[in-house]
């Protein structure tokens, strides 16, 4: 076998584990920036789910006590907080989702960390082959 075909080998393996290096640092630093909005997102929402939790209950509360009060206007009170609820339940809802999102993320960063580390155990197996290679000519 020629000595440029173990050569252009040895160069293409090298590629393929830069090109994984590469794929890997841009996954890791996608999963940190969505992480970080993860949390960005958390401390700007956790503060107003207390404040619209808090103010579910309150709300309730009152429309629970006009008991005086005319049932249409009771009715609306009523219509408002459910709202609310469900938005709250929707925020909550999403916010699920993005941690499920940054956790899958950062499990696609390790696979491919350990594609890489493959990876560039395979270029060292193929420098070796080379180098025995070289030794029997």
């Amino acid at each position: 076998m020629p000595t440029w075909v173990g050569v252009l080998g040895a160069l293409s393996l090298a590629v393929l584990a830069a090109a994984g290096v590469v794929l890997a640092a841009t996954h890791l630093v996608a999963a940190r920036r969505l992480e970080q909005f993860a949390r960005l997102l958390e401390q700007l929402a956790g503060p107003a789910v207390g404040d619209v939790r808090q103010l579910v209950a309150t709300i309730r509360t009152e429309a629970e006590g006009l008991a005086g009060t005319s049932r249409e206007l009771r009715a609306r009170i009523v219509k408002a907080a459910d709202a609310a609820e469900a938005r709250l339940q929707d925020l909550d809802a999403l916010l699920d989702v993005v941690q499920e999102e940054v956790e899958s993320a950062v499990l696609d960063v390790a696979a491919t960390l350990r594609g890489v580390r493959r990876g560039i155990a395979l270029v060292d197996w193929g420098r070796r082959a080379l180098k025995r290679g070289r030794r029997k000519h």
